[in-house]
Formats: C-alpha cells, structure tokens, sequence
C-alpha cells in the first residue's frame, strides 16, 4: 500500500517540500517555494486545527474502510523548522503519539522512525484514507494545487487514494 509521505519545510518560512511514495530513493522530491505569511497554506494549517475533533473521533472508533491515520507535527532545530508527518497514531485524551515518517530533510535533532508526541492545538494537519479517499489533508490539497497537471499526475499515480 502506498501511502502520501508529505513534508511541509519551512527555511526562514519560504519552502514546501511535497514528497510521495515509499522512500527516498523511490520518491520524488518536489520543492515548492511558499511564503511563511502563504494565505493558503496558513488557512489550510488553521483549518486542520479547527477540525481536529473530527480526526480523534475516527482515530477513537475507526469505521470499516478507515485507514492511515497521520497527523503532522512542526519540529524545530535552531534556526530549521519542519513539518513532518507521523504514523501509528495513537491518542491518550491529551495528545497524539506517533512515528516520524519522513527522513527529515531540514531538522537533524529527529529521525525517522522515532517517537513524537503533539497536542491537537499544535497539529499542523491530520488526515486519514476512508473508502480510498483522503479525509482532512488540508496542507496536502494546498500543495497539490501547486503542483503541474503532470506532476498531480504523477502523484494520483504514487498512492492508493483519491484526493476530491
């Protein structure tokens, strides 16, 4: 099962990097110059924010068909900030647990594969797959807008679900 790797970068807030697919050596890197002040991606950020109640009720009681429970998290290391998404969600009434799962492209205090810990107030967006459709991934449809028919292409081609 292919699931969406996403890494939203900020270096003095002006990079996204939207990665896809399995690993590095299989995913294509795309960079996408965004402003820190970016409307879009702002209200994107603040929407998931909003709506992270929606994400702990399915995470707490998952549905037939409701998979790939992520959330995203800013990490920071000095000056380097970067927003990377975290797998195996779990929620104990106050924050999220989960795995890095992205190799961290900017940040070197974590690594992929490691525990992290978030409060939804601080989640930079959630997302989980139900019936082959992405639900939240609100930082995912911001970028993808970004991206080249080509490369949205490319990208609908990489993962098992659908983005409407």
């Amino acid at each position: 099962m292919n699931r969406l790797r996403l890494a939203l970068v900020c270096v003095a807030g002006v990079v996204i990097l939207l990665r896809f697919g399995y690993s590095r050596s299989k995913s294509p890197d795309r960079v996408i110059q965004v402003s820190e002040h970016d409307p879009k991606m702002n209200a994107a950020i603040e929407e998931a924010r909003a709506s992270v109640d929606t994400f702990i009720a399915a995470l707490k009681a998952p549905k037939p068909g409701q998979t790939g429970f992520n959330v995203k998290k800013k990490f920071e290391d000095g000056r380097q900030v970067e927003h990377i998404w975290l797998d195996q969600v779990t929620y104990d009434g106050t924050n999220f647990e989960g795995i890095i799962a992205n190799d961290p492209e900017m940040v070197k205090n974590v690594k992929v594969g490691q525990k992290a810990t978030v409060a939804p107030a601080e989640v930079s967006d959630w997302m989980y797959v139900e019936n082959g459709k992405l639900v939240g991934g609100e930082t995912v449809r911001v970028l993808l807008e970004g991206l080249s028919p080509a490369e949205r292409d490319k990208f609908k081609k990489s993962v098992d679900f659908s983005v409407e």
